[in-house]
């Protein structure tokens, strides 16, 4: 493979990683209704660390730096965060 085809096969998944973040931004506004309807707030630190220790150890077990792999994590989840207030009027975003 030639540069110019890499960095095209990199665009390629980097546009495969932007619309899972949007669909994980999605599911994050189905998740602020659930929670609403539950009476739930919209963080839950349980599930933060969870979240981001299964993504750390899929990255070990991948041979991927854990340590990017938990910042990578931790803005996804504070994202999901922030959308979920957003959804229950608690922020500026819709």
């Amino acid at each position: 493979m030639s540069i110019t085809e890499i960095r095209e096969e990199i665009a390629r998944v980097d546009m495969e990683i932007l619309e899972l973040i949007r669909k994980r931004q999605s599911l994050a506004g189905m998740m602020a209704q659930e929670k609403i309807r539950a009476g739930r707030p919209p963080v839950d630190p349980d599930q933060r660390d969870q979240v981001i220790a299964r993504a750390v150890d899929v990255a070990v077990e991948a041979g991927i730096d854990p340590s990017g792999i938990k910042e990578i994590f931790s803005r996804l989840v504070l994202m999901s965060e922030q959308k979920q207030r957003g959804c229950m009027g608690d922020g500026n975003l819709p």
